[in-house]
C-alpha cells in the first residue's frame, strides 16, 4: 500500500471519515470502538478517532500484535454501538465478528488504500442502486448465471438473506465495508449444480491475479468438484485451493454483482507500486462476483467455517433471479438497478 509517512496525514481527509461515522449512525454519547493491529495504516485509525470526537462519541482504541489471534477483544466488540475494522488482516469470517453482530454490534470494515476510499466514497446514488437489487434478490429463490465462455451455474437462494453492501454499518448488528457497492447473498451450500467458467480478464481476487486462459470448474451440491483449463492459470488455482487442506475450499460461500459505477476494473493491476486493493473489482459496475470457501461472519446464515475464502469476479455475465433478468452479458437490465 502507498502510504503518507508524515502523521499529519491523518488530519488530511478527515470530512470523510466524520461523513462515514454519520453513515454509520454514530451519535453523541455511542461508544466507538477503533480496532487496528501493528501492521495496519496508522493514519486511519487516528483519523476515525478524530472523527469520532468530533461527533462527541465515547472513542477508544484497541491495537494488538498482527500475529496472534486476540481473544481479550471478543467483549469490547460486543458491548460497543460500532467498531471500525482496520486490522490488517479483516474480521469478515471471524467469530469475534459473528459474536458481536449477534449481540447488536454495528460493524464497518475499512482498509484500502486512500485513493479507493476516496473515489469510491458512499452517495445518495449507489444506496439507491444497492437497496434496489437488494430488493429483487430478497423476493427470489433461484439464482442462474450464464456467460458465454460456457458458465451455466444454478444456484439455490431460498429464504436465505440479501445483503445490500453500500458503505454504512447503520442498524444494529448489521456490517458494511467502506468503499464498496454490492448486492449479494450466501446461498444455500449444498445446492450449486453446473459449470462456472472464469474467463480471460477475469480475476482470482485473492491472488490478485487477471486471468490469462479460461478456468472452468464443475460444480455439484454447491462443491467444485473439477478445475479444467488448457493455460497455467487452472493450475494455479488448484494450487491455491488445495494448500488450504479444508474440504470446504471448494464450498460456495456467496454470490452477487457490483453496483458502483466508480469502480475501475483495472485498479488491481496498478498493485504493488500504488497498493493492493479488492473494492475496484469486488464493486465494479455489472461485475457478478462468486466466492468459495468460508462464509461464517458477516453472513448470518453462513455455515462454512475453513481457512480461506476466494472470490471471482467476472465480467461479461448473464444473470437472474427465478424468472427475472437483471443483467444481460454484464449490462443491466432493470430500470432501478442501472
Amino acid at each position: 500500500m502507498k502510504l503518507a509517512v508524515n502523521y499529519a496525514a491523518s488530519t488530511q481527509h478527515m470530512p470523510y471519515f466524520v461523513k462515514s461515522l454519520e453513515y454509520c449512525a454514530v451519535k453523541e454519547g455511542e461508544t466507538v470502538l477503533i480496532h487496528t493491529d501493528t501492521e495496519s495504516y496508522p493514519h486511519y485509525p487516528a483519523a476515525f478517532l478524530g472523527a469520532a470526537r468530533l461527533l462527541d462519541a465515547d472513542a477508544y482504541m484497541i491495537v494488538h500484535p498482527a500475529d496472534v489471534v486476540e481473544k481479550g477483544a471478543t467483549k469490547a466488540w460486543q458491548a460497543a454501538d460500532l467498531v471500525v475494522d482496520l486490522s490488517s488482516e479483516p474480521h469478515a469470517y471471524a467469530d469475534i465478528l459473528r459474536e458481536a453482530l449477534d449481540a447488536g454490534t454495528r460493524v464497518l470494515r475499512a482498509g484500502q488504500p486512500w485513493d479507493v476510499m476516496k473515489r469510491l466514497f458512499p452517495t445518495p446514488e449507489l444506496k439507491r442502486r444497492v437497496l434496489a437489487g437488494g430488493e429483487v434478490m430478497e423476493k427470489g429463490k433461484t439464482l442462474r448465471i450464464t456467460s458465454e465462455a460456457g458458465t451455466d451455474l444454478t444456484i439455490y437462494k431460498g429464504s436465505r438473506y440479501t445483503f445490500r453492501i453500500w458503505g454504512g454499518s447503520d442498524v444494529p448488528g448489521r456490517w458494511d465495508i467502506w468503499p464498496s457497492g454490492m448486492v449479494n447473498c450466501a446461498p444455500e451450500e449444498d445446492k450449486a449444480e453446473g459449470t462456472l467458467v472464469v474467463d480471460k480478464g477475469d480475476v482470482l481476487l485473492s491472488m490478485a491475479h487477471y486471468v490469462e486462459d479460461p478456468i472452468t470448474m464443475s460444480v455439484r451440491d454447491g462443491l467444485i468438484v473439477e478445475i479444467s483449463g488448457k493455460g497455467k492459470d487452472a493450475d494455479l488455482l488448484k494450487g491455491w485451493l488445495a494448500k488450504s487442506g479444508h474440504p470446504d475450499a471448494y464450498r460456495i460461500a456467496h454470490v452477487g454483482w457490483g453496483c458502483n459505477e466508480r469502480a475501475q476494473w483495472d485498479r488491481l493491476a496498478m498493485h504493488p507500486r500504488f497498493g493492493f486493493a479488492t473494492q475496484d473489482n469486488e464493486a465494479f459496475y455489472g461485475n457478478m462476483q462468486i466466492a468459495f470457501g468460508s462464509n461464517y461472519g458477516i453472513y448470518r446464515e453462513g455455515r462454512t467455517k475453513c481457512p480461506s475464502h476466494i472470490d471471482f469476479p467476472c465480467l461479461r455475465n448473464s444473470f437472474w433471479v427465478d424468472d427475472v433478468q437483471v443483467m444481460d452479458r454484464g449490462t443491466f437490465v432493470l430500470g432501478d438497478l442501472q
